[in-house]
């Protein structure tokens, strides 16, 4: 069993989005339970659009025995336009989950029966991500 501190700090001056000041810090401690994870890992997309070959596996539903998870992903490019797609392929359709442009990063809580994957808008961009079951 492992711990991993996630922690968030939102800030702008009063005035300036708000009236007031804003000022959050959040922390969340999240106990890894189930010790196979992802790891720390980086891909270089070539693919340009959802099922081409060249897209990343981010996460694969039932991984972690029915529990959930937690990833962290990042679209490590510094052009804005060079975006990163994530979808859910476990669904019908393939909805599209969210949108990274370069830079840009997430770290939320998923399903466990969700099987992410991700592609580019520019062939070339790389991914980084990591999976921790809990």
């Amino acid at each position: 069993m492992a711990t991993v501190k996630a922690t968030i700090g939102l800030s702008s001056p009063a005035g300036d989005l708000l009236t007031d000041a804003l000022d959050l810090s959040l922390t969340k401690e999240i106990t890894i339970t189930d010790m196979v994870t992802t790891g720390l890992a980086r891909q270089k997309l070539t693919a340009t659009s959802k099922g081409a070959s060249g897209e990343a596996t981010l996460y694969t539903a039932d991984t972690y025995s029915a529990n959930n998870a937690y990833l962290y992903v990042k679209n490590t490019d510094a052009t804005s336009t060079d975006y990163v797609h994530i979808y859910d392929d476990a669904v019908g359709g393939d909805p599209l989950w969210m949108t990274l442009k370069g830079g840009e990063w997430a770290f939320l809580p998923i399903g466990y029966q969700t099987t992410l994957k991700a592609y580019a808008a520019t062939s070339g961009t790389i991914v980084e991500w990591m999976a921790l079951g809990v």
